[in-house]
């Protein structure tokens, strides 16, 4: 019977494009890169909120990100450019940085028998994101919240994707970039979680295989 890998998509398959948002909020990009930690930090604590949606927690991030790299003009001002930078979002997703020898490594993956799928917290459009930053039709199946109504870290959204997959939870393995939402999420899935944690926001973590990039957890994966 064949494995799976099931992967988050922002900041595992796709990264934030700091210089992008930093074109519309008028800040720095390293700024931004410097205070993603902090943000995601904040946002993770509120997903993990029942009844915490994806869509508040997508703005909440956003304020978060721009007062941590210092952006001035008060609570109004702040709000604008979170708007503004929803609309280019919508225009054409904010995490489109695609790694280095990803694609490969993915292809790779396919070709020594692995099902490949995403589980994402996302707005419904991921398949368009896909296609637009060249990795359309690598995934069997991709279940995005915005579409499927449920979101991480509850186990019903990975369900789906072992589901459609016809993958036992045993045969899986899922990666992603937060601890509580997408490796805790995981295990409630009864699969195994692993962190993809690009920026070292979470140097301490010990409680799960914790991998730099996405095509490490490939090859090590192909190792086994």
């Amino acid at each position: 019977m064949r494995r799976a890998l099931l992967l988050d998509a922002g900041n595992t398959l796709v990264y934030l494009d700091h210089e992008a948002v930093g074109e519309v909020a008028g800040l720095p990009g390293a700024a931004l890169a410097a205070a993603e930690r902090a943000a995601k930090r904040r946002y993770e604590v509120f997903l993990a909120e029942e009844g915490a949606s994806h869509e508040d927690g997508w703005f909440l991030f956003m304020r978060c990100l721009l007062e941590e790299a210092g952006a001035e003009g008060g609570t109004a001002a702040i709000e604008a450019r979170v708007l503004a930078l929803r609309a280019a979002h919508d225009e054409h997703n904010l995490w489109r940085r695609v790694p280095e020898g990803l694609p490969e490594a993915l292809e790779r993956l396919r070709a020594a028998g692995w099902a490949l799928g995403v589980v994402s917290n996302s707005e419904g459009r991921l398949g368009e994101l896909f296609e637009r930053v060249g990795l359309g039709g690598r995934f069997e199946v991709v279940i995005d919240s915005g579409v499927v109504g449920v979101r991480k870290p509850d186990p019903r959204i990975f369900a789906m994707a072992l589901e459609a997959l016809e993958v036992p939870a045993e045969r899986a393995v899922y990666a992603g970039d937060i601890p509580d939402v997408d490796v805790e999420g995981a295990r409630a899935a009864g699969i195994e979680g692993v962190l993809v944690d690009t920026a070292g926001h979470y140097p301490e973590y010990a409680a799960a295989p914790r991998y730099a990039h996405t095509v490490d957890l490939v090859e090590a994966l192909l190792r086994r």
